[in-house]
């Protein structure tokens, strides 16, 4: 995806901003936004959610791909969350560079990360809709950014180690749904809404976007304890003891004893690598399978009820087959 951030011939349009920023050398542009930007952009992503917005788009009755801009504005969207989510994280590594906040310093990357959340507005803005469907998309964009940092509050608060059993579930399918799904729900209603579809339909789509993210998160919590046995060093859920699925499917499946056992070896583990290790090995081995037909069984009972709204979800689901098996 290619996107234009600051003219190189930037000039405010309008004669009072002109006045208050006066012309300064390019140089400092480029350095203060369009290369920390154009930097994480660059990087090699499953751009999964702009896939759904033009899968959506054609669902709800579009033909072709969604407008461009809808589909840029949700990847800004994510790419702003992930550079601010490093932050609060306190991450090395994304995507196997260093993090933004790492390479560039936290206040130019919280900058620049805030900054893309507002971008995404001013694209999705410029697309060419209607002005009601228009009005519609943003306050959703909001709404559902909202709801994000809300997800995001929860997921940095709770710690797995200090929650009940029983409580560990309920809270990771709240996060996820919050801010993963939220996301995706997004992006596919966007398409819906984009198409003109009605509000069964946007709903249905919606719903459908929901499940996907929280299904993304999945294969992003078993992903990483799997790349971290393996050599990648990003132990970020581990670290800093979140809820993740891994530790809701062990819930399922240990004793309360042994589950406090397993968050008591977490809570001691003090950075110590090769004790996270054991423990991200420990919750794999007693997960075993549950996790990856956890997906596969989600992803097709969701594609199953979209097909009562839509014509066929073949191309969704082709859209989507590297994440039923992705390892």
């Amino acid at each position: 995806m290619s996107v234009v951030f600051i003219p190189r011939s930037f000039t405010p349009p309008d004669s009072k901003i002109r006045e208050a920023i006066p012309t300064v050398p390019q140089l400092l542009w480029d350095e203060a936004l369009n290369n920390p930007a154009e930097q994480f952009l660059s990087r090699c992503g499953k751009r999964i959610r702009a896939a759904i917005v033009n899968e959506s788009f054609r669902l709800a009755g579009g033909v072709g791909d969604a407008p461009q801009q809808i589909a840029e504005a949700i990847e800004l969207l994510h790419a702003g969350s992930l550079i601010v989510d490093d932050i609060e994280d306190d991450s090395a590594e994304r995507r196997g560079w260093p993090t933004l906040h790492r390479e560039i310093g936290m206040p130019l990357a919280l900058n620049t990360g805030n900054w893309l959340y507002f971008r995404s507005l001013e694209k999705l803005a410029d697309a060419e809709i209607d002005p009601k469907s228009s009005h519609r998309m943003l306050v959703q964009v909001v709404r559902t950014v909202r709801r994000c940092h809300e997800g995001q509050a929860l997921d940095l608060s709770a710690a797995v180690d200090l929650l009940q059993s029983s409580e560990i579930r309920p809270t990771a399918l709240a996060i996820s749904r919050l801010k993963t799904g939220g996301l995706t729900a997004l992006s596919s209603w966007l398409g819906a809404a984009a198409a003109g579809a009605n509000r069964i339909t946007r709903k249905a789509l919606g719903r459908f976007g929901t499940n996907v993210g929280v299904c993304l998160q999945m294969r992003n919590d078993l992903n990483e304890l799997r790349r971290f046995l393996h050599g990648e060093q990003r132990f970020d859920d581990l670290r800093n003891a979140r809820v993740t699925w891994p530790w809701a499917w062990a819930a399922e499946r240990l004793s309360k004893t042994e589950m406090l056992v397993l968050q008591h070896r977490l809570r001691n583990a003090f950075g110590d690598i090769q004790e996270l290790k054991s423990v991200a090995q420990r919750l794999l081995d007693v997960v075993g399978d549950r996790g990856d037909l956890s997906i596969i069984t989600r992803l097709e009972r969701e594609l199953t009820l979209l097909g009562e709204h839509v014509e066929s979800t073949q191309s969704m689901r082709s859209a989507l087959s590297k994440l039923q098996g992705m390892r």
